[in-house]
């Protein structure tokens, strides 16, 4: 008797009516099994892991897949019959394609999370603004992209706004240095924060993608929220990142890393009640290079009068000269003198 197909359900070992968070843990327990030295290499079901995930994790591709399931195979009325050579001639080719195929790229096991977090811990602070009387009206996350330059989300960031970041316990004034309004991420010219730029570029992620989310606590200690990439989506001409990290007030600007520590995406705003969102950042964009200082202006040369009296070397004589009367000595001198 035939066996029934496997379902992406099977595949993950979960029912039907899994939730999100189960798929999630599934996935990440089957592939800590592959990472076992004891685990063989099995590259097909790794492939098969993968994408059931990409698929069960995504709510769309999901519902679309529990359709097709429940329509159900054909009838056996309708069924085409092979004959035996048939099948053992497909059954012969099918064994040559897994055999044959090259094995999937083997993805890499990242970066232990204790040096990422040590990494991070110095380039990571709170950014703060101020009004003119002092009171706070916007706080987030910034990372340093360069060096004396760190980023961090432009919301509530209004034009002349006193920044403070705060790096562990040191704490540096900010201004505004660039705005890329097309991501939403504004550059700081951060003045004796001390930092080091985190690593960015590295591939683009996906869905099924280890991520940290570099959290900064009320105490001004960096932590790392691990999760995974739920989805990647498109809106106009930016992609953002959903993945299964933590969300809550003063995350603007939050960077998320991948396995290897490589800043990929930074947080926008979080609305109350909604989800974390994270821009990608494109790979060249911490590269770019600061936009070029305005020429100081040129003062136009002093007069003739000023230059000769300036070339004087004494100041008391030179006054005198300037306020002394022009009178000339008479032709003849009075005989009565």
């Amino acid at each position: 008797m035939a066996t029934a197909p496997r379902t992406h359900y099977d595949v993950l070992g979960i029912s039907r009516s899994a939730r999100a968070g189960e798929i999630v843990r599934a996935h990440d327990r089957i592939v800590a099994e592959f990472k076992l030295d004891t685990t063989p290499p099995d590259p097909r079901r790794e492939a098969l892991v993968h994408e059931a995930f990409v698929v069960l994790s995504d709510p769309d591709a999901r519902a679309a897949y529990d359709r097709s399931l429940a329509a159900g195979p054909a009838p056996a009325s309708r069924r085409p019959v092979l004959a035996a050579g048939a099948a053992a001639a497909i059954a012969v080719a099918a064994g040559l394609y897994f055999l044959l195929s090259p094995a999937p790229p083997a993805v890499p096991a990242g970066r232990p999370v204790a040096e990422i977090a040590a990494e991070v811990s110095r380039s990571v602070g709170r950014v703060r603004a101020f009004d003119m009387a002092g009171r706070t009206i916007a706080s987030g996350v910034a990372f340093t992209v360069a060096a004396g330059e760190m980023a961090t989300a432009c919301e509530g960031l209004a034009p002349g706004s006193q920044l403070v970041v705060t790096i562990g316990t040191r704490e540096a004034p900010a201004r505004v240095s660039r705005v890329d309004e097309a991501l939403g991420l504004c550059r700081l010219a951060v003045d004796g924060g001390g930092s080091w730029p985190l690593p960015t570029g590295g591939p683009a992620p996906r869905a099924g993608d280890k991520a940290y989310a570099a959290e900064v606590t009320a105490g001004g200690e960096v932590r790392l929220s691990e999760g995974t990439v739920r989805r990647v989506t498109g809106e106009g001409a930016r992609r953002f990142v959903e993945a299964t990290v933590p969300a809550g007030e003063g995350i603007g600007g939050r960077p998320l890393l991948d396995a290897m520590g490589r800043v990929v995406a930074a947080a926008m705003a979080v609305q109350p009640g909604g989800d974390a969102r994270h821009v990608v950042i494109p790979p060249a964009w911490a590269d770019e290079p600061a936009p070029a200082a305005a020429p100081a202006p040129v003062e136009p040369p002093p007069p003739a009068d000023a230059a000769k009296a300036s070339a004087s070397p004494d100041p008391i004589r030179r006054r005198a000269e300037e306020i002394a009367p022009k009178l000339a000595p008479p032709d003849t001198v009075p005989k009565d003198l």
